[in-house]
């Protein structure tokens, strides 16, 4: 019983000690960036060094549905409550069928722009996915800028909004297709969204092999000739009355254990994977838990859950040794 109650006590003062460094540390970060992005705010004022791509809005919902305080257009399952195999407290699983009659009857009301339009795509989940179909073949518009709107958006997890112009530059300048002839996205259950029908949402789970060149800003790198696996990655397109993509979304990993990337998605994922380069920012690099995460988290709960697994044992451990002393 003394050993367990020394080593516990040993691993709790570890703890405390781990959770003082991390949170001093990060206390220490926190100064050093504050200041630096205070200097460099005032700098970009003083000298009107501004970035672009922060005055860019990206864009919001076009249809608008249920977020306009219209909750009636959602219809549930009935049977599908938070708790008790669905007795208690308010449904939980939608009926899309019917909702998206409701939303859809409810947005050519509101937009009739879209009602006005020949292409007819609010709710048809054939006619989304013949153009997302369509664009996926023409390398999401790079091929076809004429696919996407002038006001185009892409949006990736840390990249963007890029405008149509930056984009269609960006897709060209990798040749992503050169490096990698034989790859495929793998692209599958596209569905219309109930609750926004004019966006259609997707998968990918992409298989690439490294057989040309790869640009990668000024670095190229030659063919490796190493085959890797993506993790499954959710994807979006949103199209304007004229059957034109405006957004497009994606690279945002659903599932960090699957793949090669560690959890990367996107051209980051595909660079950290082959190898190529460590990426000189955080963005670029798998996923690490902050200094404040691992302290407040994970080590002082920890601290909680040793000891009350040693108070748990503690009568038993006392009881198996009163015949011994006896």
């Amino acid at each position: 019983m003394l050993v367990t109650y020394i080593r516990t006590i040993i691993s709790t003062a570890g703890h405390v000690s781990c959770v003082f460094v991390l949170f001093g540390s990060n206390l220490l970060i926190n100064v050093i960036d504050g200041t630096a992005r205070s200097i460099v705010k005032v700098i970009s004022t003083v000298t009107l060094a501004q970035i672009e791509q922060d005055s860019r809005i990206p864009h919001a919902e076009r249809v608008r549905t249920f977020q306009d305080d219209h909750d009636d257009l959602i219809v549930s399952r009935e049977g599908t409550g938070a708790s008790e195999n669905g007795k208690l407290g308010p449904n939980q699983v939608m009926n899309e069928q019917e909702t998206l009659k409701k939303t859809v009857a409810y947005a050519k009301e509101k937009y009739p722009e879209f009602s006005s339009s020949s292409m007819d795509i609010l709710g048809n989940e054939k006619k989304l996915k013949e153009l997302a179909t369509n664009l996926i073949c023409n390398e999401l518009g790079g091929d076809d800028p004429s696919l996407l709107s002038d006001d185009f958006q892409f949006l990736f997890p840390v990249v963007g909004p890029l405008t149509k112009t930056q984009f269609c530059e960006a897709f060209t300048k990798f040749k992503v297709r050169e490096a990698f002839p034989t790859s495929s996205a793998n692209f599958y259950n596209f569905k219309i969204d109930p609750l926004e029908p004019n966006r259609i949402w997707f998968f990918s789970r992409s298989a690439y092999e490294h057989l040309g060149t790869l640009n990668f800003g000024p670095s190229k790198f030659p063919a490796t000739n190493k085959r890797i696996c993506l993790p499954p990655q959710c994807f979006s397109m949103s199209f304007n009355p004229e059957g034109k993509c405006y957004k497009l979304t994606g690279g945002y990993n659903v599932d960090r254990s699957v793949g090669d990337t560690e959890g990367l998605g996107g051209m980051f994922g595909i660079i950290h994977a082959l190898g190529l380069m460590k990426l000189p920012f955080p963005e670029g690099r798998p996923w690490k838990r902050s200094l404040m995460w691992e302290a407040f988290t994970l080590r002082v709960p920890q601290i909680i859950d040793d000891w009350k697994a040693v108070l748990k044992v503690a009568p038993e451990l006392k009881s198996e040794e009163k015949p011994k002393s006896q």
